[in-house]
C-alpha cells in the first residue's frame, strides 16, 4: 500500500472510531427505515370531476404520521400510521363533516399508491414527492 493509501486508511479508522464518518447507508439513503415526510403530489382518480391533482404535506415521527390534505374543498388535517411501506391516514376534520380515510403502499420507486374513501364514494391515488425549489 501507498503512504498516500496509509494515509487515507488511517483518517477513515479514526473518523469511524471517533464516530465522525457517516454510515453507507446514511450517506447513500437508509432504505431499510423510509419515511414519508415531505410534500407530495397526488392524483385522485374515480372522483365526479375526473382526474384531479391535490396535495398531501405530511410529517413522520417513528411510525406516527400528521399533515395537511390539500383539496379543492381546502385544507385537511390528516393523522395516521406509516410501518412496513403501508400509510393510513384520516381526516380530523372536513368541510361536509365526513371522514376521509387514505391507504397506500410506497413502492420501490418512492411513490405512493394506494385507495381512499369519503362521502363521495371510493378513488384511487397515487402520489409523487414534490420538487423542491431552489432558493
Amino acid at each position: 500500500m501507498t503512504s498516500t493509501a496509509t494515509r487515507m486508511v488511517t483518517i477513515a479508522l479514526v473518523l469511524c472510531i471517533t464516530g465522525l464518518a457517516r454510515p453507507l447507508a446514511a450517506q447513500h439513503g437508509d432504505h431499510s427505515a423510509p419515511d414519508v415526510s415531505g410534500k407530495w403530489t397526488m392524483t385522485v382518480e374515480g372522483s365526479p370531476h375526473g382526474a384531479t391533482t391535490m396535495g398531501l404535506t405530511l410529517k413522520q415521527d417513528g411510525k406516527n404520521v400528521t399533515g395537511t390534505f390539500a383539496s379543492p374543498h381546502g385544507d385537511m388535517p390528516v393523522k395516521g400510521e406509516f410501518a412496513d411501506k403501508k400509510l393510513t391516514l384520516a381526516t380530523t376534520s372536513s368541510a361536509d363533516g365526513g371522514e376521509i380515510t387514505f391507504k397506500a403502499q410506497l413502492k420501490d420507486d418512492g411513490s405512493l399508491n394506494g385507495f381512499l374513501s369519503s362521502s363521495m364514494g371510493d378513488m384511487t391515488w397515487t402520489a409523487t414527492r414534490a420538487a423542491k425549489s431552489g432558493k
